[in-house]
């Protein structure tokens, strides 16, 4: 008869591992699945960008149109420099919105908001103008316009900018 001492030892000799063939082909398999999924991530990876360019954009003028209208004042929408002191043409950096017009230096109280730059993106306005204001009324000044976003493929995205004031999102992307 057998005690319980000599079964488990018997036990530890009998475990059983994998083989080199099994690791090979799970190996092969989760190689062909990483291949299979990376394309998947970068399209994700390159949509997330644009899309967060779009909602920077649209967030900012929207906060721009919306206090000209209630405060019935003239508001500036203008990308600028490292320091906030002046409107630059790229469109990428970090955008301003300012209480009045900001032909004439941008003094810090009348910095409404900053929306940090999008350093990922590449953002064209169409008029290069460096700056678009609002008036009282909500409408821009000017003709439409808009605003070309790459990333880092191919197709891009395009916002209008009516002479209403109103941003929307052109249905067929665009080449970048």
């Amino acid at each position: 008869m057998e005690n319980r001492h000599t079964r488990n030892r018997h036990c530890t000799i009998c475990q059983r591992g994998f083989t080199l063939l099994e690791m090979l082909v799970a190996t092969l398999l989760i190689t062909a699945m990483i291949a299979w999924l990376t394309p998947s991530f970068q399209a994700l990876g390159h949509n997330s960008v644009l899309n967060s360019e779009m909602s920077r954009l649209r967030s900012a003028f929207a906060l721009a149109r919306h206090t000209a209208i209630a405060q019935r004042t003239k508001v500036t929408v203008c990308p600028a420099n490292k320091h906030l002191t002046a409107c630059t043409p790229t469109w990428g950096d970090a955008l301003l919105v300012i209480k009045g017009d900001a032909s004439e230096g941008i003094a810090a109280e009348r910095i409404m908001r900053v929306f940090p730059g999008q350093p990922a993106a590449y953002t064209t306005y169409s008029r290069g103008w460096q700056r678009i204001s609002y008036n009282a009324l909500g409408h821009t000044s000017g003709y439409n316009g808009s605003f070309d976003i790459c990333a880092t493929r191919e197709e891009g995205k395009r916002l209008v900018l009516s002479q209403l004031g109103r941003l929307r999102v052109q249905s067929t992307p665009i080449g970048c």
